[in-house]
C-alpha cells in the first residue's frame, strides 16, 4: 500500500461502518427525514451504494484516458429516477460494500503518477485520482454522520 495505507484502509471503513449503523438501526426510522432538503436513512444507503459504481467508473476513465472530462450527475435527480425510497438498506450496504472492494484494489496501484492521473469535472475542474480518493472519504463521513442523526 505504500504511501497510501492511511488512505486505503480509510476507504475499506466507509461500508464497514455504515453496514454497523444499519444493522443497528430500526426499520421504523427508514423513511424518516430529519430534513426537507435531504434524504432519508434509507436513501442515504441507497445513494451510497448508486454513487460508489459512478466514482468507479470515473477512476477508471481518469486512469484510461487522462484528460477526459467527466460526465456531472443530478444527485437529486437520481434518487428519483432510480426509486431511492424504495431500496432496502441491507441490501444496498451490501452492494456498495462489494463495489468499493473493487475501488480499493483499483486504488492499491503504485505505478510511478498513477495517483496524479486527472480528468476534468465541469463543475469542480480538474481532479486526480488521488482527489477522488479522498473525496470519497469525505463523501463517507457525511453521510455516515448523516446516518447517525437518525439514531440519536
Amino acid at each position: 500500500m505504500g504511501n497510501n495505507a492511511y488512505l486505503l484502509s480509510s476507504l475499506e471503513k466507509g461500508p464497514m461502518i455504515v453496514r454497523w449503523i444499519v444493522n443497528h438501526a430500526s426499520p421504523d426510522i427508514y423513511d424518516t427525514k430529519n430534513d426537507p432538503e435531504r434524504f432519508t436513512f434509507r436513501e442515504v444507503v441507497a445513494h451510497l451504494a448508486d454513487w460508489e459504481p459512478i466514482l468507479h467508473a470515473r477512476m477508471k476513465q481518469i486512469k484510461e484516458q487522462p484528460g477526459s472530462v467527466l460526465i456531472p450527475y443530478d444527485e437529486v435527480q437520481r434518487a428519483i429516477d432510480l426509486d431511492y425510497a424504495s431500496i432496502d438498506p441491507k441490501e444496498a450496504v451490501e452492494r456498495w460494500a462489494a463495489i468499493r472492494a473493487d475501488s480499493i484494489e483499483f486504488f492499491r496501484d503504485e505505478a510511478p503518477g498513477f495517483w496524479d492521473s486527472t480528468a476534468l469535472h465541469p463543475e469542480r475542474g480538474d481532479i486526480s485520482l488521488y482527489d477522488l480518493a479522498t473525496m470519497e472519504i469525505a463523501h463517507d463521513t457525511y453521510h455516515v454522520e448523516q446516518l447517525l442523526e437518525f439514531i440519536k
